[in-house]
């Protein structure tokens, strides 16, 4: 996302007339007419059309399409002012640049951490020009920090520098704009990262690298430009948020950072902290990645991709090896990617993948959905066992722009990243807290008909504000039910379900809860007594129960579901003879308690790469065996 784009030759008359945009034949592909150098941004786009003019399109929530207006869309393609002379542009995550004329820089949407530029913070939903910062050539912006290249091939980055990815050698944060030692020949952004191609050949990367997707063969971040595989001479570079994969002069193209999708190459480990050789052979004209997938256009303008095919970014085969390049229809020449989307641009513009936002151009296109079936059996077997989870995903109203924990991913990322740590961790049955609807929405999405849950998104956003999501192939739900209690200002309804085990026949009750935080003491005592009095109840039905969730307490929580309760904790703790509460050695806020007669084995307070982006919590995990 926000790649390096080559600049376009005004050839022909000015024209306003609307872009129109069609969806083909292929499912999720729409085709733009007369848009040309396509930038595809997080879940908007933007490109430039003969002989200048600039159009945007998608979504709008912070005014990044530079309509004059925000909301939150979709919009069709509309051009952006009336100017002719727009040579390169960047849409990034909620934040678009752009190029004009000479070198002129102008730069709109969110500007919290002054991704715009202007040393402010205020929101533009027009094009600002960004002044007395030189003449520029190229502009690539990321999530909350952008970077571009000037004429006289000087680096400079703005915005966003928690981990150090503006290249300044350390963390500190400002509105200014700053130069990057050396001389450079073109930059991307994404996420948390920066690389750039220097004039030299040479790669280097900086910024955050949880998955190896600096690509230096080193763990650890970078607030300096670190030299990616020093011995290769290099084209072009492209960044998701969790890897990258980079050209080379001589069109072989290698990849690295997370692989669980098979995004770098067949054969190469779920982390990659290298470049990687991607297999086929390919010598490569242009590179892009999005979340998750991968794909290049060849000498001969065929197109290529790879890795994650949930939302039809490779091609919508959905069978294969998800690390072996795919080829799609039609001709292309250039490509861009945006969270799990792309764009190729050619004798015509062709987006695809996910259009929730209207990021493809148009809102009618048909939308692959969570229908796919999986092609997991479960065991036919006698007893009962499943691996248990508890999640607090961290809701959007904390980690959207200007919350408390925005330094955190958008939420429709993490919800993606929240489904693969559910499924790539064995998880059976969840219960989440805190998500809204939206976010519900996005797991259900990103399982592909792996998981169910109860409620639904469709309740709203106070309803699924809790939720237990489970393993559909595996277990039927009998019963749905929820108890009222109060959690801060309102009060809201916790699920509990009765699942039955589809291969063993055996049923049994799971209550998910979110109590609130702080120095709510009173409030969470009489939720408590409404949720126990609740599972003394179930307990009566002979099934065994489980009672998971975030309690925002500690011993507390632990010492009442053991004196009022049959229920035990999967991590410890008991009665002694005397009545008193013997607490085990670690504790947190996050609870899975269950029936005495279950068996609890690999209990962990875990949070793998993915999690740990997904969640600001640790995330208690166990499995279960029920006699």
């Amino acid at each position: 996302m926000g790649g390096l784009l080559v600049s376009m030759l005004a050839a022909a008359p000015s024209t306003a007339a609307p872009i129109t945009a069609v969806a083909s034949a292929a499912k999720s592909e729409v085709v733009l007419d007369s848009v040309e150098r396509a930038s595809a941004g997080g879940e908007h786009g933007c490109g430039i059309r003969e002989p200048g003019t600039l159009w945007c399109w998608g979504r709008n929530t912070f005014g990044q399409l530079g309509i004059g207006t925000k909301g939150l869309g979709p919009v069709p393609p509309t051009q952006v002012g009336g100017k002719t002379d727009w040579t390169q542009v960047s849409a990034g995550g909620s934040t678009t640049c752009a190029v004009r004329g000479p070198g002129r820089l102008y730069c709109w949407g969110l500007n919290h951490r002054g991704q715009v530029g202007d040393g402010g913070k205020s929101e533009s939903t027009k094009p600002k020009r960004i002044k007395k910062n030189g003449s520029f050539k190229s502009v690539s912006v990321a999530w909350y920090h952008a970077c571009g290249v000037r004429t006289d091939n000087t680096l400079v980055c703005w915005g966003d520098n928690s981990f150090g990815q503006i290249g300044r050698g350390n963390t500190k944060q400002d509105r200014k704009i700053h130069k990057v030692k050396g001389r450079w020949r073109s930059v991307s952004t994404s996420g948390w990262n920066t690389c750039g191609v220097k004039v030299s050949g040479k790669l280097k990367c900086w910024g955050r690298n949880l998955f190896g997707q600096l690509g230096t063969g080193k763990s650890g971040d970078a607030s300096k430009p670190t030299v990616v595989a020093k011995e290769t001479k290099w084209a072009e570079v492209d960044l998701s948020w969790t890897h990258a994969c980079g050209r080379q002069t001589n069109g072989v193209v290698r990849c690295w950072g997370r692989n669980d999708q098979g995004q770098v190459g067949d054969g190469a480990s779920i982390y990659v902290n290298s470049p990687y050789l991607v297999p086929g052979g390919h010598i490569a004209r242009s590179i892009a990645v999005a979340e998750g997938t991968s794909c290049l256009v060849d000498i001969a303008n065929v197109t290529w991709c790879w890795g994650d095919d949930r939302y039809d970014q490779v091609g919508g085969s959905g069978t294969g090896s998800p690390g072996i390049p795919a080829r799609r229809t039609g001709s292309a020449e250039t490509v861009a990617g945006g969270w799990f989307h792309f764009c190729a641009d050619g004798a015509q513009t062709v987006c695809w993948g996910n259009n929730e936002r209207g990021q493809l151009g148009s809102s009618s296109s048909s939308e692959k959905t969570s229908s796919r079936t999986s092609a997991r059996v479960a065991e036919k077997r006698t007893g009962l066992s499943f691996r248990l989870a508890s999640m607090n995903v961290l809701g959007n109203n904390h980690s959207r722009p200007f919350a408390d924990a925005d330094h955190f991913a958008p939420s429709r990322l993490r919800s993606d990243w929240t489904a693969q740590s559910l499924l790539n961790n064995g998880i059976d049955v969840a219960g989440l807290q805190e998500q809204d609807a939206g976010q519900l929405a996005g797991i259900l999405n990103a399982a592909q008909g792996r998981l169910a849950s109860f409620p639904s998104p469709a309740k709203g956003d106070l309803r699924a504000e809790t939720a237990i999501v489970w393993d559909a192939q595996r277990f039927t739900l009998v019963k749905a039910r929820s108890v009222k209690t109060r959690f801060i200002r309102r009060t809201l309804k916790r699920p509990f379900v009765r699942l039955r085990d589809n291969a063993s026949g055996r049923e049994f009750w799971v209550m998910n809860v979110h109590n609130a935080p702080w120095q709510y003491q009173t409030l969470r005592n009489k939720a408590t007594k409404v949720q126990i009095a609740k599972i003394q109840k179930l307990e009566t039905k002979g099934l065994p129960v489980f009672y998971v969730g975030d309690f925002n307490e500690k011993k507390t929580i632990l010492c009442k579901v053991l004196r009022k309760t049959g229920l035990v904790s999967a991590s410890g703790g008991r009665l002694t003879g005397k009545g008193e509460c013997k607490t085990p050695r670690l504790m947190r806020v996050d609870w899975i308690f269950g029936s005495k007669s279950v068996t609890w084995s690999r209990f962990g307070f875990t949070k793998p790469p993915l999690a740990r982006l997904s969640t600001d919590h640790w995330v208690p995990v166990v499995d279960v065996a029920v006699p």
